[in-house]
């Protein structure tokens, strides 16, 4: 079986990195995997580096993105196609109306519309629609997602939904080594769904409590957060690293004592999923599919506001009780082992594909 996997923002990110490990370890399941995805992007060289067959359609582009999809599938001649994330999916789902045979999947990684506002929501909420009730089966990378697709109405009633978590494997990981003194990470893109200024008044405080704070990551809030944090990386209690590869980042988290994420919405975020599979204890904002992951006294500590001074003071009660982070992270380890392995997340993809 030859599957086509879509995904437009081959960016790297947590999206990106399941992509890649879904299409590279089917292969072992028997399945075949070509990917399609955005021109001159991340995952098109991770790709290619991984020995997929990889085709290049502008999705970002004004124009010419149907015509260049349809042109890559004639070439792929897929069995299945499998959209990852809205844009691939809308495009797909305009291909999908000029044929009927062969079968098509889109996972939601996380519903980004309803955040917005005014035309913007109303616009990303058609899209979603469009896309959901078009495509022949939607799956959700955590509970929440499917919810919120029941009570916006984005897919049919008699559309197959599933809820097939994200994985990792914790094997792949580099070893755990926590930096002394303790240290703290964020990772991830600076973009406005990461809150990069919440990110900047969180590492202002610790840093000014003596706490060394490394950021991880770079986009388009980049030069916003250096400029607020400029006085603590020249002092050099913050570090930023900008954007880096997937090895580099994995060495950053390595040396965490504790990781940060004050996202504002999030699907099923790879990252914390990482995290916990190393030990490494996380303060995150409950959002999302995360209150999924990590439960009191599970993998770490949810924060239910905004407020810098609230994930503050849950960072530093870890830091200040290495037992407790030693306990989160033991727990973190096993809830990994339990719900959310690579091996469990693709054996529920390759029956989906079969059926």
């Amino acid at each position: 079986m030859r599957v086509a996997q879509v995904v437009a923002d081959g960016r790297p990110g947590g999206g990106t990195v399941m992509v890649l490990a879904l299409a590279e370890s089917l292969v072992d399941r028997g399945i075949e995997s070509c990917l399609i995805t955005d021109a001159g992007s991340y995952a098109a060289a991770e790709g290619r580096k991984s020995g997929l067959r990889v085709e290049e359609v502008p999705f970002f582009s004004l124009t010419g993105v149907l015509g260049a999809l349809r042109s890559s599938l004639a070439r792929l001649r897929p069995d299945l196609v499998h959209a990852h994330g809205s844009r691939a999916g809308f495009h797909l789902a305009r291909w999908k109306r000029g044929q009927t045979e062969t079968p098509t999947l889109y996972t939601v990684h996380g519903y980004h519309f309803h955040h917005r506002r005014g035309l913007r929501r109303l616009a990303g909420r058609w899209v979603e629609r469009r896309t959901g009730r078009r495509l022949g089966s939607v799956i959700h990378v955590c509970d929440y997602d499917r919810r919120l697709a029941e009570k916006w109405g984005l897919v049919a009633a008699a559309t197959s939904r599933r809820v097939i978590y994200n994985g990792v494997d914790p094997s792949a990981l580099p070893a755990a080594a926590p930096a002394d003194p303790p240290r703290v990470v964020f990772i991830g893109r600076l973009v406005p769904q990461k809150d990069p200024a919440l990110i900047a008044a969180i590492a202002e405080r610790l840093a000014g409590s003596g706490v060394g704070v490394t950021i991880v990551g770079g986009g388009e809030k980049e030069p916003d957060v250096r400029r607020q944090l400029a006085g603590e990386i020249d002092r050099g209690r913050v570090e930023m690293t900008g954007a880096v590869d997937r090895k580099r980042a994995l060495a950053e988290l390595t040396r965490a004592s504790v990781l940060v994420l004050p996202s504002r919405w999030e699907g099923l975020p790879v990252v914390l999923l990482e995290a916990l599979a190393l030990g490494v204890p996380a303060v995150a904002a409950s959002v999302g599919g995360v209150p999924e992951i990590v439960e009191p006294g599970v993998g770490g500590m949810l924060v239910a506001d905004r407020s810098p001074q609230s994930f503050v003071d849950a960072v530093e009660k870890l830091l200040d009780d290495p037992a407790l982070r030693r306990r989160l992270g033991d727990s973190g380890r096993d809830r990994v082992a339990e719900r959310f392995t690579l091996e469990r997340c693709l054996d529920r993809y390759r029956a989906l594909y079969l059926r």
